[in-house]
């Protein structure tokens, strides 16, 4: 029995140490578990200059979500970046070590002391940290605490009249990585700016470093006397720091302002003439197409060119003001003689070297034939370099107007004229000839009008013995004439506008009513704005072939419904 209770005990000794060396190993891991997901903070550096970049660091050795450290508290002293965050898992000698950490680029603002208060993650916080910020920053050699962006602006005068524009430059060196870079225009009461052209941009070395230079031109109008301030351009940006040697970088704003400029304004000098356009140049050019073979002659017109009725004479009056605005540009009015017909088309305007362009261009028809004189053009202007007036001029034209050439257009049916008691203001008196000698014309004349007489004697006799025949109208047929409305129609198919206008003002419309011409003249005259006029572009020429079409279908059912005369049916048969 005692030997039992022996084997007994024996059999759990075993269990118990099984139990000891389980609880062993359990306490040997505690303070391991103890000391896990301690989280730290470091920084590069502690003391530093106004705007220069430092790095913090916040580990903790467990993997936690990657959201969990909150920067916010940094905002009231610190400028900083988006964080670099990265996780790490290791086994060494058969222990696994888990990390996670955000690396976060930083800088001061102002110059004092400042903390980096304590980060809490998970049931873990970090030390606060003391950063001391001076002026500049002696142990730091890679990062400068003033961006290297320099801003210059140049005027090209300081004194103008008023309604007068200067030109304003404005060069932006850049030395930096720039995001988010704004350039704001110079402002100033009683001026108007507008930018002049594109951005010029350019790359140069300086001290064996390269920048990025870009040139910006406005053009400046002063529209009220007296001295005003001109604000300088402005430059606004963020310039990306410590992207190098960091895990992160973050983004300093920069707003730099260049200086401002007292401008004195003059008014308008009494006694001046005409619209105010005051102007260091101008320039007055004119064409024509095609081209004149006259030369100009001074204080009168070229000698006589020659064009038809109906042929487009084409002139293109150029203008060129230097420090103007376009909205200064002068209307160009001329005042052309009623026998012409002219289309304006929208003015073109550019800019180039302070010059504002503006090029017209009109589209002369003449519609009568004689001697035709288009106008000159005068343009007064104010000269700011001699401070006199001056007055810029363009020859006018006296041509020579043919009557249209019909050689090169489809003839037109002839039309009987309707009668008018009044005499013609230019018409020319016939020449009447007094026949004093009868000569052998009238023995020829009774020879003739024998030979009729026994012709229709011969015919009368034919027609009785065969008087069922009936009148062949193919022995005799009339030749034909192209009709008006087919030749519109064609004209308006060919696309061709001077010719569409010269049969239309040609053809007899008295048959039509009222508003079926309005209608007709209304396209018309919408398709020569189209070709000629200011507002020149497509022209869509099916109503235009819907109402002749509509014309010349009417002319068919007219035809198709004569009836024959009213006494025929009076008129008993023959048999």
């Amino acid at each position: 029995m005692k030997r039992k209770m022996n084997i007994l005990s024996l059999s759990k000794r075993p269990t118990t140490a099984f139990l000891w060396a389980t609880m062993l190993i359990i306490a040997g891991f505690m303070p391991a578990i103890a000391s896990a997901a301690q989280a730290v903070a470091t920084v590069s550096k502690n003391i530093v200059g106004v705007n220069e970049v430092f790095q913090l660091t916040v580990s903790v050795d467990a993997n936690v979500n990657t959201n969990a450290l909150d920067l916010s508290p940094l905002a009231n002293s610190f400028t900083y970046g988006r964080p670099s965050v990265s996780t790490n898992t290791a086994m060494i000698n058969g222990v696994i070590t888990r990390n996670t950490e955000w690396k976060v680029a930083m800088a001061t603002n102002a110059i004092g002391e400042f903390t980096i208060p304590s980060f809490r993650i998970g049931s873990s916080t970090t030390d606060p940290i003391v950063i001391q910020s001076l002026k500049s920053s002696k142990n730091s050699s890679t990062n400068s605490a003033e961006p290297d962006i320099k801003l210059d602006t140049e005027i090209d005068k300081e004194q103008l009249y008023v309604g007068e524009s200067l030109r304003y430059r404005v060069q932006i060196r850049i030395g930096e990585q720039i995001d988010q870079a704004a350039l704001i225009a110079p402002q100033g009461n009683g001026l108007d700016v507008v930018q002049d052209g594109d951005d010029r941009q350019a790359e140069t070395v300086i001290n064996g470093r390269r920048y990025i230079v870009i040139t910006r031109y406005y053009q400046i109008t002063a529209n009220k006397v007296g001295s005003i301030l001109l604000e300088g351009a402005k430059f606004k940006g963020s310039v990306i720091k410590g992207s190098r040697g960091f895990g992160s970088s973050l983004s300093l704003p920069v707003d730099k302002q260049a200086q401002n400029l007292s401008l004195d304004v003059k008014g308008k000098p009494a006694g001046y003439q005409g619209l105010w356009l005051p102007t260091p140049e101008l320039q007055l050019e004119q064409e024509w197409q095609p081209q004149v073979n006259s030369q100009p002659q001074s204080n009168s017109l070229p000698q006589s060119s020659e064009v038809r009725v109906g042929e487009p004479l084409t002139r293109i009056i150029t203008l060129r003001i230097k420090n103007a605005a376009q909205s200064s540009m002068p209307n160009l009015s001329l005042q052309y003689p009623g026998s012409v017909r002219v289309y304006d088309e929208k003015p073109v305007y550019s800019s180039n070297d302070g010059f504002t362009s503006m090029t017209v261009k009109q589209v002369i028809i003449p519609r009568e034939h004689g001697q035709l004189t288009l106008p000159a053009l005068s343009i007064n202007w104010w000269n700011t370099t001699t401070g006199q007036q001056e007055t810029s001029k363009l020859d006018g034209l006296s041509i020579n107007v043919l009557p249209g050439d019909t050689s090169n257009t489809i003839s037109m049916p002839l039309v009987p004229a309707l009668s008018d008691p009044r005499p013609a203001e230019n018409a020319t008196p016939t020449e009447v000839k007094v026949v004093t000698s009868s000569g052998w014309w009238p023995w020829t004349t009774a020879l003739f009008a024998t030979l009729w007489l026994i012709t229709l004697m011969l015919w009368l006799r034919a027609k009785k013995n065969a008087p069922t025949a009936k009148s062949a109208t193919t022995s005799a047929q009339v030749p034909t004439v192209a009709n008006p409305v087919e030749q519109l129609i064609a004209a308006v198919k060919a696309g061709q506008p001077l010719r569409v206008q010269t049969y239309y003002q040609q053809w007899p419309k008295q048959h039509l009513n009222n508003e079926l011409i309005s209608q007709l003249e209304k396209e018309v005259a919408a398709m020569m704005a189209a070709t000629y006029g200011k507002e020149k572009g497509a022209w869509d020429k099916a109503a235009l072939l819907a109402l002749l079409q509509q014309v010349q279908q009417a002319q068919k059912n007219k035809s198709h419904t004569i009836k024959p005369p009213a006494l025929q049916s009076l008129v008993p048969p023959k048999g």
